[in-house]
């Protein structure tokens, strides 16, 4: 779980930093080249994250983790949803390229934290 947050936490920052530089007037370019090795180098974090829960995935026994867990699942539903609704109302197309990436990369950090809580029986369906 520590593996899976610490390797999150590098990309909000990340994300902090391009939200300050669009309000500064300065909107990131987005290119194809870029978008695809920054989700490469994400989809090599999110495997080496899920290689310690994997191996630990005997069973949940921490409550603690769990209510981290349900909090962070939450917070990235909040956030992607956020990003939904700027998106849908921005005007500068450049400035929707940059969010739509970072919501992208939010909906990944959801699913990453849905895979870990299910592989450790902390997600039930019903």
């Amino acid at each position: 779980m520590k593996n899976l947050f610490n390797s999150y936490a590098q990309q909000e920052r990340t994300h902090l930093d391009t939200i300050n530089q669009i309000l500064n007037g300065n909107v990131p370019q987005m290119n194809q080249g870029q978008g695809q090795n920054q989700n490469n180098q994400q989809n090599s974090q999110n495997q080496t994250a899920n290689q310690g829960f994997q191996q630990n995935s005997a069973g949940f026994t921490n409550e603690t983790d769990k209510n981290l867990c349900s909090d962070a699942l939450t917070t990235e539903k909040h956030v992607s949803s956020t990003y939904d609704t700027t998106i849908f109302e921005c005007t500068n197309s450049q400035v929707r390229q940059v969010l739509n990436h970072i919501q992208k990369e939010e909906q990944e950090h959801g699913k990453g934290i849905f895979d870990y809580m299910q592989s450790h029986g902390m997600y039930q369906f019903q």
